[in-house]
């Protein structure tokens, strides 16, 4: 029995990735029998311009062509509408696609489009902004605003390992106040992530034991250290290694709210979403995401 989906489409996503990818993606989609509508986005802010066209227009099935930038503003439109999200991982993070197990080739794609299952997740909410995968705060933000900048070369790993090089020497570590289900930390901090996922930076497992529908958002925190000892904890952090020291803290919770002594960038998916005083909370199972079946 055929569908109908709606392919949003960023073709400037993995450096041009996006667009040809989703052209093959449509292609196999039809010959399977499948109705396909194709909306490309043409800057900033488009993603969830075009959600809500689609939406008003009846769409129930929405594929994102992109990266997580895309997916964050499509996502973002698609809160508490009846819409399945699917996810054709063309960017240059693509960490909640690889969360979900959603595979990056062609036939994978379409296999999980067409007769995969629909599997509700978690989202974390900032205010009035919602994300995927994962909010950071601390030095983790500065290398996600130099990456999305575009001021260090190549994509995915890469581009986040060259980011952390450049960025660790001047960085001088902010003092926060968070609270949570934990309680209360108090300090100056390098790193403070909040995952819903485990996953930034194009597979650093900043946040290894996060599950997208476990209910809450689990929070990696680096007190403040020498640069040299941060930078060997960086190095783990592509395996999740980095939990296992006792300078790394981990804690569940299904509300953070942080503080700073001067307004401190939040990122989240990769993107710029507002400054301190702010407050994260976790919204189960508010996406319904096309999965493998495993």
């Amino acid at each position: 029995m055929s569908s109908h989906w709606c392919v949003i489409v960023n073709p400037a996503s993995g450096g041009g990735r996006a667009k040809r990818m989703s052209v093959r993606v449509v292609d196999r989609l039809r010959a399977q029998g499948e109705a396909v509508d194709i909306l490309l986005t043409q800057a900033r802010g488009d993603g969830a311009r075009l959600a809500r066209t689609a939406l008003d227009q009846g769409a129930k099935q929405i594929a994102i062509c992109g990266g997580d930038g895309t997916i964050h503003e499509v996502v973002n439109a698609l809160v508490g509408a009846e819409a399945v999200v699917g996810l054709v991982p063309c960017g240059r993070g693509n960490d909640l696609a690889r969360a979900l197990g959603v595979p990056n080739d062609v036939n994978g794609i379409v296999e999980t489009l067409v007769n995969g299952a629909e599997r509700l997740i978690d989202l974390g909410r900032i205010g009035e902004q919602y994300f995927c995968t994962v909010a950071s705060l601390g030095l983790d933000t500065v290398v996600a605003k130099t990456v999305y900048e575009n001021r260090v070369p190549f994509t995915g790993q890469l581009a986040y390992t060259l980011a952390v090089l450049k960025c660790l020497g001047p960085f001088q570590c902010p003092s926060v106040t968070l609270k949570g289900d934990f309680g209360t930390f108090e300090g100056r901090i390098f790193v403070a992530a909040t995952g819903n996922t485990a996953f930034y930076g194009s597979g650093i497992q900043v946040v290894p034991s996060a599950v997208a529908d476990s209910g809450y958002l689990e929070l990696c925190l680096v007190s403040e250290t020498s640069k040299w000892t941060v930078l060997g904890l960086f190095a783990k952090a592509f395996s999740g290694r980095h939990v296992e020291s006792d300078l790394v803290r981990v804690e569940k919770t299904r509300t953070l709210s942080i503080v700073s002594n001067e307004p401190l960038w939040i990122f989240a998916d990769g993107e710029p979403v507002c400054q301190t005083p702010a407050v994260l909370e976790v919204v189960p199972k508010s996406l319904r995401v096309k999965v493998p079946v495993m």
